[in-house]
């Protein structure tokens, strides 16, 4: 019994030295995000969310609304944001996206905080970093949550905005749909 015991841990400590790190190789080029950023975006999809319903676990029929043209004559799609190395502009057309952000041009820079305070407002753009901006003297903060849709052939973004009650308690999201031109 003894010599199966020691021929069994033998046999165990045998495989563990037989081990070695796995050279994986690389994973691809580092992701150069000021270039997937750079270009214009326009606003493609509208919609808002009640973040209570949401919460309950309500299905997206009963907690989601599209609104890019709800309101008649002022299409949400008239809004463009142009993103270039350390500058941006904004166009708001016919939009009632001036209740979000200031038209006009200005600087941008890279930021890591994921909260934001706007008015007592809440405003971001669907990851863990994202960008902040001067324009026409009002500083607004982009959050972006993922880069998964800012590759391909058809780029995407999403900037969420998030009201808030007296309490500053998020009730109402609206999700923006921009599409890279």
């Amino acid at each position: 019994m003894k010599t199966l015991k020691y021929s069994l841990l033998l046999s165990i400590a045998f495989i563990f030295m037989q081990c070695s790190p796995d050279n994986e190789g690389t994973h691809g080029d580092i992701v150069d995000r000021n270039e997937q950023l750079t270009g214009t975006w326009s606003i493609e999809n509208v919609s808002q969310i009640d973040l209570d319903a949401e919460k309950k676990g309500f299905p997206d029929f009963a907690t989601r609304v599209d609104i890019t043209n709800a309101i008649s004559g002022m299409p949400f799609t008239d809004f463009t944001l142009q993103i270039n190395n350390g500058t941006l502009s904004t166009t708001i057309g016919n939009s009632p996206m001036s209740y979000v952000i200031s038209e006009g041009s200005g600087t941008w820079k890279w930021i890591s905080d994921d909260t934001v305070n706007l008015v007592n407002q809440q405003l971001g753009i669907n990851a863990s970093s994202g960008i902040e901006t001067e324009i026409n003297g009002n500083s607004v903060l982009f959050l972006i949550r993922t880069y998964a849709g800012i590759t391909g052939d058809n780029p995407k973004l999403s900037l969420n905005y998030e009201r808030l009650d007296a309490s500053g308690s998020a009730v109402t999201r609206y999700e923006y749909i921009l599409a890279k031109q």
